[in-house]
């Protein structure tokens, strides 16, 4: 299993919709057909936020970490892979995060920025390269044979291993069968989640703007570098008057080059020191 085709946006054809919230969702197959969510191959399902479906297993993480509620579950009775997979009827609302495409077990999540899926869809420009024990063809010569036939889009192999998933299987079989009792916090999550969506949809958010760390209110907790998903935040050292018990002289600062104004590190914020700002 090597995760979802990271090119299916220019290889794989758009074969029919769901209904969403608002708009309409694309499924992919790659050869264009697709028979019903019954069928047993359901393809990739969305565009920004996309999800092969035949790859998913239902680990429900990628529902747990979206911080805008763009997922919710949908039955697909007889699929070898699971039962019910993570639709997102508010594809829209996805603020490019990149959360549920980190914790998905088997890579089965693939999320392109709005503003890229133009430039996805071409598939891009390729530089020409030269295959090990051939010899590229200089400007002045001629092919002895030029082919009439469109070459095979190519498709690239992933540079990665899958995430192994025997842990989630472990858990399964473990709880199978077995009635856990709600929390007060599996109670509270439903209400947490509209709070966090309510929170994150007022934010000025997007390429065109960049979260801005107020240093004299930053207490140095981490807590945006652990929830952003771009590496765009790092500990700086920071002459402070005084120290505390609980944190060192160091600041969040942004990297501007790789803040994409998701706005997770905001709402992470517990001391609200990171606001979103206009670029220059």
């Amino acid at each position: 299993m090597t995760g979802i085709d990271r090119q299916f946006l220019s290889v794989w054809k758009k074969a029919a919709t769901h209904d969403g919230d608002s708009e309409a969702v694309q499924i992919w197959t790659q050869d264009g057909s697709y028979n019903g969510i019954d069928s047993g191959k359901l393809g990739i399902w969305g565009t920004v936020v996309g999800v092969d479906f035949d790859l998913c297993i239902a680990d429900g993480a990628c529902i747990e970490a979206c911080p805008v509620d763009v997922y919710e579950w949908i039955d697909t009775p007889g699929h070898s892979a699971s039962e019910k997979k993570p639709f997102m009827p508010r594809e829209p609302d996805c603020i490019v995060c990149h959360a549920c495409e980190e914790v998905c077990p088997v890579d089965a999540v693939l999320i392109t920025a709005p503003d890229d899926i133009e430039a996805a869809m071409a598939g891009g420009k390729a530089e020409p390269t030269t295959v090990e024990g051939e010899v590229a063809t200089k400007e002045y010569e001629t092919p002895a044979e030029a082919s009439t036939e469109s070459p095979e889009p190519a498709v690239a192999v992933p540079a990665w291993e899958p995430k192994p998933d025997t842990w989630h299987k472990r858990m399964k079989e473990s709880l199978e069968g077995v009635e856990l009792p709600d929390t007060g916090m599996a109670k509270a999550k439903p209400l947490f989640k509209e709070i966090r969506k309510q929170t994150l949809d007022s934010l000025s958010r997007g390429k065109e703007f960049i979260a801005l760390v107020h240093n004299d209110k930053c207490i140095g907790c981490t807590q945006c570098v652990y929830f952003c998903n771009f590496a765009s935040i790092d500990m700086i050292e920071w002459g402070l008057e005084t120290r505390t018990a609980a944190f060192e002289s160091k600041k969040a600062l942004i990297v501007e080059d790789t803040c994409t104004g998701c706005t997770l590190c905001v709402f992470a914020c517990p001391v609200e020191a990171i606001t979103m700002e206009a670029r220059a």
